[in-house]
């Protein structure tokens, strides 16, 4: 007789559980298997490995796309930069970030390079050079390389 015939479904445990709760019923395990009883395998595999292959490979470009929207948004961001840039605590937060998209564009320069996405390999190597670019705008005239001088604190 299989066991979803069986009228009694639940068993209650008899220990007592020192919470003060009334014991929880517990599910009866399933029917079991008898002696030369041989379960059924499927003959095909639920998923094909092409299949996830290809969706894995198309799933990576898009991150790689997506890492590369979110450092290009970011250049692009410092364009509107809120805080003054002059001196002190304004200057190393913008130093940070633009310290973060060089970061950030490393980063997506050697995913795409795993990755075998040479036109995207190329901008975000753009990118990365972008920020360097703007750090070295800013710290040039503060070391007395440039001609306009600045000074890395305020007084």
């Amino acid at each position: 007789m299989p066991a979803y015939d069986q009228g009694k479904v639940w068993t209650v445990d008899p220990t007592p559980q020192t919470t003060g709760r009334p014991a929880r019923p517990r599910p009866r395990p399933g029917p079991r298997l008898v002696p030369g009883q041989v379960r059924e395998v499927p003959r095909e595999p639920l998923v094909r490995m092409e299949d996830v292959r290809d969706w894995f490979e198309r799933n990576t470009n898009l991150l790689v796309w997506a890492r590369l929207s979110v450092v290009a948004a970011l250049a692009a961001a410092m364009f509107w930069w809120p805080y003054g840039r002059n001196c002190g605590f304004g200057l190393s937060m913008y130093l940070a970030a633009t310290l973060m998209i060089i970061v950030g564009g490393l980063w997506v320069v050697a995913c795409t390079w795993t990755e075998r996405m040479a036109r995207t390999h190329v901008v975000a190597m753009v990118l990365a050079l972008w920020g360097a670019v703007m750090i070295t705008a800013q710290v040039l005239p503060r070391v007395g390389y440039a001609r306009a001088e600045a000074t890395w604190l305020c007084r």
